[in-house]
């Protein structure tokens, strides 16, 4: 079932040479589907005919970008804005604590895991840098991390910022929710960077208990919508007043007084200011694109689970390679989008998979290989034989 579907959909990833290459970086950069360079051309188009009224238009991509991640997340009516990156929208969210507002008389305290993404992870680092109190739980071993999360959150707490799938691990963290809920119950605002989640785990704000967490996350890695199509969910009901203000926050209130800083309701109050549509032309054409094949999230989790299990048997019926690696210790059905393999020779793993024409990435001691649903079984395969081969050099 995989194989035929991939070879389907691959005349549709054409210019992207999924046929000729073999892509297993696809946690990081999927490949976009033909259709996103049409929604590129209509940016262009509209932009040539319309100039400076295109922005009726743009708008239009933007709230269809905004419904597809409220589908992903099961909320019809979900409070949604749009950014450049998760980075620009962490921002945003940090911004709104009362403790940048009005400084505590204590460092401030934000708790999260060793098992972030770049952007928090630097940020956060460099806040500690400057003697704000980041609490850094290990996510191992993830069994615990929940309790071991929560009994550093207490009333001094400022924020909680934790992932639903660990950027190192790919595993699924399925007690995030109960650290949400927590916190939510000391009136700690959390922050669930679930990038590696959508689109690829099926995923509920209710069922995961989130429904008062802030969400992250964005088009670049399993949506298939390139960069500039990151989103952050407020939760229902809040409204805020970030210190990182544009001027689109401005657009519901447009009819304040000069020199005051309103805010509009929800999302209204984090929205960005001025930026290039030709992103949400992208997504929204490559959106669509997923509704004509009937790509839903059901699907593509089932054509992940049997691509990551096809990797991991080949790596464990070969000597050679169980050898080389070590599996995290969760379960398949708890695995992510990528599958990650322990080393100490990750990057060079890396360099000699990509000499072969077969991309993946590490980070730290883990080789991520991430297939994608236009990646055959065949080419799995092919991967599986050239890692084979690269063991025993």
């Amino acid at each position: 079932m995989t194989t035929d579907l991939a070879l389907a959909l691959q005349p549709h990833y054409s210019d992207f040479k999924v046929q000729e290459r073999i892509l297993l970086s696809g946690h990081s950069h999927q490949a976009w589907p033909n259709a996103a360079k049409a929604g590129l051309l209509e940016c262009y188009h509209d932009a040539s005919m319309h100039v400076d009224d295109k922005w009726d238009k743009a708008f239009i991509k933007a709230q269809r970008v905004k419904d597809f991640y409220a589908k992903l997340l099961g909320e019809t009516d979900a409070q949604i804005t749009l950014g450049a990156s998760t980075h620009e929208l962490i921002l945003r969210f940090l911004s709104d604590l009362s403790c940048f507002k009005k400084p505590p008389k204590r460092a401030i305290k934000i708790v999260t895991t060793d098992g972030e993404f770049h952007s928090m992870r630097r940020q956060l680092n460099r806040f500690k840098q400057l003697n704000m109190q980041i609490e850094v739980v290990p996510v191992a071993p993830s069994n615990t991390l929940a309790q071991r999360l929560t009994d550093k959150i207490d009333a001094h707490t400022d924020a909680v910022m934790i992932s639903a799938v660990f950027y190192g691990t790919s595993e699924i963290f399925r007690d995030v929710g109960q650290v949400a809920q927590y916190a939510h119950s000391l009136s700690v605002p959390c922050l669930v960077d679930t990038y590696h989640a959508l689109n690829v785990v099926p995923f509920n704000l209710y069922s995961w208990q989130l429904e008062h967490a802030f969400v992250v996350s964005g088009g670049y890695k399993y949506c298939q919508a390139g960069e500039g199509n990151c989103m952050m969910r407020i939760p229902q009901g809040y409204n805020g007043s970030p210190i990182i203000t544009g001027w689109y926050a401005e657009f519901s209130v447009l009819d304040q007084a000069p020199g005051q800083v309103n805010y509009g309701p929800g999302f209204n109050a984090f929205e960005g200011s001025t930026y290039d549509p030709s992103s949400h032309y992208r997504g929204a054409a490559v959106f669509d694109f997923f509704e004509q094949q009937q790509l839903d999230v059901d699907s593509l989790r089932a054509i992940s689970q049997q691509q990551i299990a096809q990797l991991r048997h080949g790596i464990t019926s070969s000597p050679k390679l169980a050898q080389s690696f070590e599996f995290a210790k969760h379960e398949l059905e708890h695995n992510g989008g990528f599958l990650a393999l322990s080393t100490q020779q990750a990057s060079q793993w890396v360099s000699k998979l990509h000499e072969r024409g077969v991309q993946s990435d590490s980070r730290g001691t883990q080789l991520r290989l991430g297939p994608a649903p236009y990646v055959s079984e065949y080419q799995l395969n092919q991967a599986l034989n050239i890692m084979e081969d690269i063991a025993t050099k």
